[in-house]
């Protein structure tokens, strides 16, 4: 099987993926119970996955439902979610002093938010790093004179460091959307976590993909994300996940992502280097 490694227009698989969703698997399995059965029956699903065709989130997630499947173990990451958010919470409470209440800071922040990966080993910094790709671009995008903005969301901790943003927004007359999984997937914002935590006290508009997939495949735009993707207002998108399914269609409009560039793959895709924190503009 052959993979390119040129600049992409869509984020496919690519061999450095196998290593990651190797880790997820082994992660996962860990996590619900460290079964060597389970182990073997998901590596073996991986190589079976594992195609030029597919996109990374789309076998995270046939994995993650076999792991659950197998062994009954409906979110595995929940007790490492809940201190992913406790870290996120102290992390931006070191930092208040060093964040002007300005877009492109606010930016940064939000870029910050995406750092915790726990198959590479990334987590929050104790400053504020430079947004690099097309900020400039981004900044106007999102400065739009339009009343409602739809924002993917992506891992718990990034919720926390969306929020001075979101609240900035919404402070200029803007109603922003924060989206999240509606069942659990790895580490991501769930409407479980959402209930358990109270967010909805922090920012009231979250609402569902009404799915459990890594990342927001062309299926689960429907509803309220449906009517949102199909107006002229911004869309913000968060986290690699969500760039590796909405590059497969993201020609229908234009999507600001933002995110840590956490792997080869994808900082080929983008055209930047691995450890960067990005705004990119499609």
């Amino acid at each position: 099987m052959a993979f390119d490694y040129i600049l992409l227009s869509v984020m496919k698989v690519q061999e450095p993926c196998r290593a990651c969703l190797e880790g997820l698997a082994r992660k996962t399995t860990a996590l619900s119970g460290n079964d060597p059965g389970v182990l073997d029956s998901s590596l073996s699903l991986l190589e079976d996955l594992f195609d030029a065709d597919a996109t990374p989130p789309w076998i995270a997630g046939r994995i993650l439902a076999h792991i659950r499947r197998r062994t009954g173990v409906w979110d595995p990451y929940a007790t490492l979610k809940h201190r992913e958010y406790r870290e996120a919470l102290a992390a931006l409470k070191g930092l208040r002093g060093n964040i002007d209440d300005c877009l492109e800071d606010l930016l940064r922040l939000s870029a910050l938010g995406n750092s915790t990966d726990y198959f590479t080993g990334g987590t929050f910094t104790g400053y504020i790093p430079a947004l690099e790709g097309d900020v400039d671009r981004a900044a106007a995008a999102v400065s739009t004179e339009s009343g409602e903005i739809l924002m993917l969301g992506d891992n718990i901790g990034d919720f926390v460091f969306d929020l001075p943003l979101l609240r900035f927004l919404e402070r200029g007359g803007r109603k922003v959307l924060y989206t999240v999984r509606e069942r659990p997937a790895q580490n991501d914002l769930s409407m479980e976590d959402v209930r358990r935590l109270g967010l909805h006290d922090l920012h009231p508009r979250i609402i569902s993909t009404g799915k459990g997939n890594v990342g927001l495949p062309r299926e689960d735009i429907a509803g309220e994300i449906e009517r949102l993707w199909k107006k002229e207002g911004p869309v913000i998108a968060k986290g690699m996940g969500n760039f590796e399914t909405i590059s497969e269609f993201d020609g229908e409009r234009q999507v600001v992502y933002i995110m840590k560039v956490k792997c080869t793959a994808v900082a080929r895709a983008v055209g930047s280097d691995t450890g960067t924190y990005i705004a990119h503009v499609r």
